[in-house]
């Protein structure tokens, strides 16, 4: 043990580090000189083929050469790795006999320092032994290098090639990877070219900018904004290299699309200052971006909120955007609200000027928010400005009252306090309390047999709410002049009632606003809030530019919510001026002032602008059509029809009104034998689904009587119809120009004897139907209505009340465009008059105050076309494509050429 410590302390180590570095270096040496010479042919063509990559010879040349290159290499290097297999690799024995013999060492020094003696008989010669073996290896220097290749590499190619190697390198700087690449795909490479290369490049900014693309001509630099998609396309080769798009330390490789036999095209997203590149051989084709960050809108006040005309929220802003806000909204929230409860905040849409808008000064906005729970409360509101990449501008806070609806009507307004009742409970109903159970029930009882106990748990305010509209219900004669209003609270009550959670009340204030406005109105406000609601609904899928068949689906609403509300409104228009010509004793003068025409191009030309997706076009003619129909009903109720200034001088004659009321008396009769035709029709499958008849009940009629109510109303149409023929023509007047006695003895019976003030007889009011034959449209309707009730009358006969309800439907759709072509006559010949007033200097100014252009629809409202941006578009789209198809004739490339380097 002491003799060992004794070695060790003598041979230390360093001593032993030494040794190690001395035998691995020798090694490395035996290494290099064994299998340098057996791999050196393989490394050779590995090298010079990547020389080819570097240099771009291979994208050059293309296949089979480089096919053939490939090839060779990878056969001349997998010859040289098998001739490996034959070598032996060295050891450290040999490793050490190298730095011995290289330094003329004997009795092997380095194994020296790891043996030991076989006996402890020789110290003091073994200590001698390692003492000297300890001085070579201190003293000893490293092995050399034989040579390896020199013999068999006459020509220095050992220098050549590492040398062509690293200037390679040099030349393909930033492409080696990507040339090396591609020359290593195991796909055809075809040779290209950068002389037959065209290039051509463009920005295509986000579509929310509005911007048009942006095309490279004789430009290599260009700025864009944020998020906007580069194209680069290349022509003219048949192998396309790789688009390089560099955003600052970030690279990406972008592999083109084929479009045709030699064009290709790659698509890139940038936000950052990029560079793009396609490179060929030694020569580059680079574009440079210089990306514009966009930044938040900027909206603000002009003035404070306050209530203007017609009970509506009305206000100015300024809004400014980079590249235009697309939505805009008035966000509020009560300014003393209840501490407890988290803060509520509502959000109300408002109409911008166009689909998106860049800059608006003191642009006028005016909100309707009557129906808001907040009506008549202080609330504290901003605006909140949204751009197309959903970036948010505020402005800053102003205090404001949310405007009411003023209720003249004692009964519409009672009906409007009881909604706001309903909507102040917001407090989550009691518990729900169990029943015991009693003797003559041994099961517990629950809300559902017991409705009193619901009420009892409601709020405060719902449960005062149900009693007011029960009190104002208890006894109805006198007080309800409509029975949908009388029905529509008592529904109301009975839902209140039955209701077990607040959720269950959700459309209660809704059903109370509508009722509210029948009791202020009548039957034109429930059509005003339907065709407003319509409206709405049609702006609001515009404007989030929904898909075609929502907003084909929401217009044809629209449109028939536009015909209720002008059917409505040419009834009332025609009892207001019933009662106006009787308190003044005027035998005419009255008109309802209404243009169908105007209403019908506008509807047309919203239709058009969907249909060809010109959304701002479809908005603004719908805006113009809300206007215009709120301006008539404006005018029926500041009696504008008895000043003698309507549709026309003089206004709509007595004739018109009194055919208008006959035609609208005959609509509403059919249109009260079709309820009652489907009330029968229900109870005939109740009686045949329940296999009796329910006796005690009041039972519809049948459809025999039916039928002779049909008959009734159809003998009706025939006969106005031909005594209007018959005051049309005059009479049948025999050859001599008489008209025969018993001719003139039916039409008196018809006529009932009236005079005229001349003291003529006359035909009555039939005699005003004369107008109804002036058109071919109003005779088709007349005729198809006759049709239509012929139809229905022998459905009825063999009680077929569903053919029956069909059938008076369409006799009531005939019977409505009877009406509408009436109005047609009469707007023409109100026009004619209007034109020959403007020829001999008379104001040419229509009922609104408008001027008269004679086109219809007035404020240069026409027919919208596609839009001029997505147009331009979709044109070079186009042009580039087809430039870019190689398979096409020179003559024409050179034709699509010059087009795009005029656009």
């Amino acid at each position: 043990m002491a003799y060992s410590e004794d070695m060790n302390s003598v041979i230390d180590k360093t001593l032993n580090k030494r040794a190690n570095s001395l035998t691995r270096w020798a090694h490395l040496q035996l290494f290099w000189e064994i299998y340098a010479p057996t791999l050196a042919l393989g490394v050779l063509f590995l090298l010079l083929y990547w020389i080819g990559a570097s240099f771009g010879v291979w994208q050059r040349i293309g296949d089979p050469w480089r096919l053939i290159a490939l090839i060779a290499v990878l056969y001349f290097l997998a010859k040289s790795i098998l001739k490996t297999r034959k070598c032996r690799m060295p050891t450290k024995s040999q490793a050490q006999r190298r730095v011995e013999h290289d330094n003329g060492f004997r009795h092997r020094p380095l194994d020296v320092l790891t043996d030991t003696p076989a006996s402890n008989t020789e110290k003091l010669a073994w200590r001698s032994h390692v003492l000297k073996a300890k001085a070579q290896v201190e003293n000893a220097k490293f092995s050399k290098l034989r040579p390896a290749l020199s013999p068999i590499d006459p020509y220095y190619f050992r220098f050549i090639i590492p040398v062509l190697f690293i200037l390679a390198l040099m030349v393909g700087s930033g492409d080696n990877y990507e040339r090396l690449r591609a020359s290593l795909t195991p796909k055809w490479l075809s040779a290209t070219s950068f002389k037959t290369a065209s290039f051509e490049a463009w920005i295509d900014p986000p579509q929310y900018t509005s911007r048009p693309p942006s095309y490279f001509k004789n430009i290599d630099r260009m700025n864009a904004p944020e998020g906007s998609e580069f194209v680069a396309r290349i022509s003219g080769v048949k192998t396309a290299p790789r688009l390089i798009l560099r955003e600052g330390a970030k690279t990406r490789r972008i592999t083109p699309k084929r479009l045709g036999p030699k064009s290709f095209e790659a698509r890139a997203i940038v936000n950052n200052d990029s560079t793009a590149s396609y490179r060929i051989g030694n020569k580059v084709k680079k574009w440079h971006l210089k990306i514009g960050k966009d930044t938040p809108p900027i909206v603000k006040f002009d003035d404070k909120p306050e209530a203007g005309k017609r009970d509506k929220l009305e206000f100015s802003y300024t809004i400014h955007d980079d590249f235009g806000v697309e939505w805009l909204y008035l966000s509020y929230h009560l300014k003393f609200a209840p501490t407890p409860l988290p803060m509520i905040v509502e959000q109300s849409p408002i109409p911008i000027p166009g689909s998106t808008v860049r800059n608006a000064e003191k642009e006028l906005a005016s909100l309707d928010l009557t129906k808001h729970k907040w009506a008549g409360k202080e609330v504290i509101g901003h605006l909140v400005a949204i751009d197309g990449k959903k970036q948010e501008g505020v402005s800053k806070d102003f205090e404001f009252i949310v405007p009411d609806k003023i209720f003249v009507e004692p009964l519409a307004k009672a009906i409007a306090e009881q909604r706001v009742l309903i909507l102040n409970g917001t407090q989550p109903y009691k518990p729900l309390p169990k029943i015991k159970a009693t003797p003559e029930n041994k099961r517990p009882m629950f809300e559902t047999e017991h409705p009193d106990l619901t009420i009892e748990r409601a709020p405060k305010s719902i449960r005062r709410a149900a009693l007011l509209i029960d009190v104002i219900t208890d006894k109805p004669v006198g007080v309800f002049e409509d029975p949908a209003i009388y029905m529509g609270l008592r529904n109301v009550y009975r839902r209140i009632q039955t209701a077990d959670e607040i959720a269950e009340l959700g459309g209660i204030p809704e059903d109370l606003w509508d009722i509210a406005i029948r009791a202020e109105y009548g039957r034109l406000g429930d059509a005003k809030e339907d065709m407003m609601r319509a409206e709405r609904a049609l702006n609001n899928a515009m404007a989030r530019r929904a898909p075609q068949r929502e907003i084909d689906t929401l217009f044809e609403r629209y449109n028939k919510a536009v015909d209720r509300y002008i059917e409505e409104l040419t009834l009332k228009a025609i009892k207001e001026a019933a009662k106006r010509d009787k308190k003044d004793g005027n035998e005419g003068g009255g008109d309802s002032d209404f243009n169908t025409d105007q209403i019908q191009a506008l509807l047309d030309a919203i239709e058009e602008a969907n249909r060809m997706g010109d959304t701002v076009a479809a908005r603004k003619a719908l805006a113009k059509l809300a206007e215009l129909l709120k301006n008539m009903q404006i005018q029926l109720a500041e009696g504008g029809g008895g000043s003698g200034k309507g549709l026309g001088e003089g206004g709509m004659s007595e004739e018109m009104k009194k055919a208008l009321e006959e035609l609208n008396d005959m609509l509403g009769k059919q249109r009260q034998l079709r309820d009652e035709t489907q009330n029968a029709g229900r109870d005939k499958s109740d009686r045949q689904s329940s296999g009796n008849s329910q006796n005690g009940a009041q039972q519809p009629k049948s459809g025999g009587e039916l039928a002779v109510q049909q008959r009734t109303l159809r003998e009706l149409m025939e006969n106005l119809e031909k005594n209007a023929k018959n005051t049309k023509n005059g009479g049948d007047d025999d050859q001599d120009g008489n008209r025969s006695e018993e001719q003139n003895t039916e039409n008196g019976k018809s006529s009932g004897g009236n005079k005229n003030a001349d003291g003529n007889k006359s035909t009555g009011g039939d005699e005003n139907l004369s107008v109804l034959l002036n058109d071919d449209k109003i005779r088709n309707a007349l005729k198809d209505a006759k049709d239509a009730m012929n139809r229905s009358e022998n459905a009825l006969g063999n009680e077929e009340f569903y053919q029956a309800s069909r059938e008076q439907s369409k006799a009531i759709e005939a019977l409505r465009r009877a009406g509408e072509g009436l109005f047609a006559e009469e707007a023409k010949r109100l026009q004619e008059q209007n034109d020959k007033k403007q020829q001999t200097g008379g104001d040419g100014d229509d009922p609104f105050g408008r001027e008269n252009d004679g086109t219809g629809v007035g404020d240069g409202i026409e027919i919208p076309e596609i839009d001029d941006r997505q147009r331009a578009r979709d044109l070079l789209e186009k042009l580039r494509k087809r430039s870019g198809e190689q398979e096409r004739d020179k003559v024409e490339r050179d034709y699509l050429d010059r087009l795009l380097e005029r656009f």
